[in-house]
């Protein structure tokens, strides 16, 4: 099966590359996942600026580039790896 990549972009400031943080998850390819992912974003106030989604197989991968400021921290990470489905989650 061929990868599927979906961009999408959450905001629409833009801020210089040094003071973006950034995240990477592996989780099971299960839109409920990327639900429960924006849902937790959303209530810590902490949406990406862009966030890209990439298929493979029962597999997805996806990468957050967070805005300026937005602290990613390690119970930021902890919460996102409670989510069921979610494989490892940590910064690049």
């Amino acid at each position: 099966e061929t990868p599927t990549g979906i961009a999408m972009s959450l905001a629409t400031r833009t801020f210089p590359a040094a003071l973006r943080s950034r995240i990477s998850l592996e989780a099971e390819a299960d839109l409920g996942v990327t639900g429960r992912l924006l849902d937790l974003l959303v209530a810590r106030d902490s949406l990406p600026q862009k966030m890209d989604l990439l298929r493979d197989g029962r597999t997805m991968t996806v990468t957050m580039e967070m805005a300026g400021g937005v602290e990613v921290d390690a119970g930021l990470l902890a919460q996102m790896r409670e989510i069921p489905g979610v494989r490892a989650a940590g910064t690049l």
